[in-house]
């Protein structure tokens, strides 16, 4: 079995990782449960882990290849996702967040806070595939000739 279709997609996932750190950093939104337990940020892990499957079949196995259909379907799902529904998650938490905050302190106890920050932007999605594509692509020239 070739290992590279796992190994250089968690590679990249630990570099957008890295690179998101370093964004976060920078907006000064950094901190260590933010980074293990959030979901958002730029760029976007999860789009980049899924781009790179997709580039690494595509590059191995040519866009013509099923698998690659299969694949592409599956990141542009996660992308929408990422940027559609986990946003609308958090536009909802957001709401409930506000009328626990009327309530009175030993109603508000009861009511745990929701985390508001769910999903992306679209350029935080769009950068986060790219970052995958990318790094992919060096990675795959890497790794051929190894």
């Amino acid at each position: 079995m070739d290992y590279s279709y796992i190994i250089i997609p968690i590679i990249v996932a630990i570099a957008t990782q890295a690179l998101k750190l370093i964004t976060d950093s920078m907006r000064g939104n950094f901190t260590l449960s933010q980074m293990l337990l959030s979901y958002g940020g730029m760029p976007s892990s999860h789009a980049a882990f899924s781009a790179s499957i997709t580039t690494l079949i595509g590059l191995r196995l040519g866009v013509e290849a099923p698998m690659f259909a299969l694949a592409l379907v599956f990141t542009l799902l996660i992308m929408r996702d990422a940027v559609s529904f986990r946003a609308l998650l958090g536009n909802q938490a957001k709401l409930l967040n506000r009328v626990r905050a009327r309530l009175p302190e030993s109603e508000q106890v009861e009511i745990p806070k929701f985390r508001e920050r769910m999903g992306h932007s679209l350029l935080e999605v769009l950068l986060g595939a790219a970052t995958g594509l990318v790094l992919t692509y060096l990675l795959n020239l890497f790794s051929v000739g190894v």
